[in-house]
């Protein structure tokens, strides 16, 4: 079949590529986090970070799909976490998305790091390293559906 010009399929072959972006379903068990990490480091390096800046992006996404399985799943295995992972051209986005119990992310305690590694404790570490690495964090309820937004900027903010 041939396509004619001004066509649709004619447009396509001539229409700019777009920027990288991926949609992931994984299934709620903590065994596919490796693979959360492989998608989100490789993302992160076709969007131009270097690797260890993309190994960091990937622990965050990681936490944040932990904290789903941990805490709006409680457990649960029978459930699916959402990501979205996009090329903004200046900034790097990870929507991580899940229909469990909504948590109030202003309800986390702010972590002190020197009591918490004093007392030895591990976990609940996840929130804070998440806002360490990206330049925004943000939670909201829409759809029945909790979303997770985390966003990298590829160049540093202007210093004020």
């Amino acid at each position: 079949m041939r396509a004619r010009s001004g066509t649709p399929a004619r447009k396509a072959r001539t229409r700019r590529p777009a920027k990288p972006a991926l949609v992931l379903i994984v299934p709620s068990e903590t065994v596919f986090l490796s693979l959360v990490r492989d998608v989100t480091k490789r993302m992160a390096e076709e969007a131009g970070f270097d690797a260890a800046t993309a190994d960091s992006l990937a622990l965050a996404v990681d936490e944040a799909t932990t904290n789903v399985l941990e805490h709006a799943y409680r457990g649960a295995t029978d459930r699916t976490v959402e990501l979205r992972i996009e090329d903004r051209g200046e900034s790097f986005r990870v929507d991580v998305i899940d229909d469990g119990a909504s948590v109030n992310p202003r309800a986390v305690p702010r972590v002190d790091l020197r009591r918490y590694a004093s007392e030895r404790r591990k976990g609940g570490l996840g929130v804070h390293l998440m806002g360490k690495i990206m330049d925004s964090v943000t939670f909201r309820r829409t759809g029945g559906c909790n979303v997770c937004c985390l966003v990298r900027r590829k160049t540093p903010a202007p210093r004020g």
